[in-house]
């Protein structure tokens, strides 16, 4: 009877040892990190740098800045006469490839001066804008903001985000594109036709 009670002690406690050594096993296997790397002979093409203290962030700071004034010589101080932009919205594709906006700088300058034809009080907010320059030299600014404004036909005040990207050859802007939703535009553009 004795020798029954003392085996089965033992065999607890050696199930205690074990369920202890298995828990530890697994605690240390789930904090170990993986080292080894993927192997690849490729390079990643799209490395590089962000920043958002330098001379392209700040010009193109100033662009949305003089955008909201209704001032344009910024935009043609800085961006390129060929400039292809585009508004990536729906059902504004062709082949696949979202439309460019015709006209170059004087296309994407009268298109400003046309949405304050529209409205007034217009702003942005430009606290959210980096430069990336990548590794092969390619270099965009990109702006992540606010649009806000006052329809100049249905007195409602908007505001909605907006993202725009501009890449740059030397000092120049040379394409570029924007996300929004064009709701609010065109119900104001609607209302300026009645």
């Amino acid at each position: 009877m004795h020798y029954q009670a003392n085996k089965k002690s033992k065999n607890k406690n050696m199930k205690k040892i074990l369920l202890c050594f298995l828990v530890s096993a697994s605690l240390i296997a789930c904090t170990n990190q993986e080292t080894k790397k993927a192997e690849t002979s490729e390079e990643d093409k799209d490395t590089g740098t962000w920043t958002s203290l330098d001379a392209k962030t700040i010009k193109v700071r100033q662009l949305l800045e003089s955008y909201g004034k209704n001032d344009s010589s910024v935009a043609y101080e800085i961006i390129a006469d060929t400039i292809k932009f585009s508004d990536q919205l729906a059902n504004n594709q062709e082949n696949g490839i979202t439309k460019v906006k015709p006209g170059g700088r004087v296309g994407f300058v009268q298109d400003t001066r046309n949405a304050h034809q529209l409205f007034s009080d217009i702003s942005l907010t430009t606290d959210n804008m980096r430069t990336f320059v990548r590794k092969d030299g390619l270099t965009a600014t990109l702006w992540w903001g606010m649009w806000s404004g006052t329809g100049k036909f249905t007195k409602n005040k908007s505001t909605g985000p907006v993202h725009a990207y501009f890449y740059w050859k030397d000092d120049k802007i040379v394409s570029g594109g924007r996300f929004f939703d064009p709701t609010v535009l065109k119900e104001e553009f609607a209302a300026s036709q009645k």
